[in-house]
């Protein structure tokens, strides 16, 4: 999620937080087992698309750091700050083991 603020002395900022893909790779529940590709899209496993569409849990997909620090930098934006945070307790193994979650700061010089 990107979000540049609307105040004219303010848009030469951008603060951005992602996931890094990690929560998608592993099933997270007993142990953790690599079951999916990254960069996560449901679009391409019919199998999991409908199983997410029975137990109406939406659609959610990850991207690469390419895509999300990368597009920030062609857009001219400098990075000036990175954070990487990890999941509440209780929310799976795989916050045990590393952070899955990321935010930066950029301004637009």
């Amino acid at each position: 999620m990107e979000r540049v603020l609307p105040r004219p002395e303010a848009r030469r900022r951008s603060s951005r937080g992602d996931g890094n893909g990690l929560n998608f790779l592993f099933n997270d529940y007993d142990r953790l087992v690599v079951e999916n590709p990254l960069p996560f899209n449901p679009l391409k496993d019919p199998v999991l698309y409908e199983e997410l569409m029975k137990n109406d849990d939406g659609l959610q997909f990850s991207h690469t750091m390419e895509e999300q620090i990368g597009g920030q930098l062609k857009a001219g934006f400098r990075l000036t700050e990175l954070f990487e945070d990890r999941d509440r307790p209780g929310n799976g193994r795989l916050r045990d083991f590393a952070p899955t979650y990321l935010a930066t700061r950029a301004v637009k010089p």
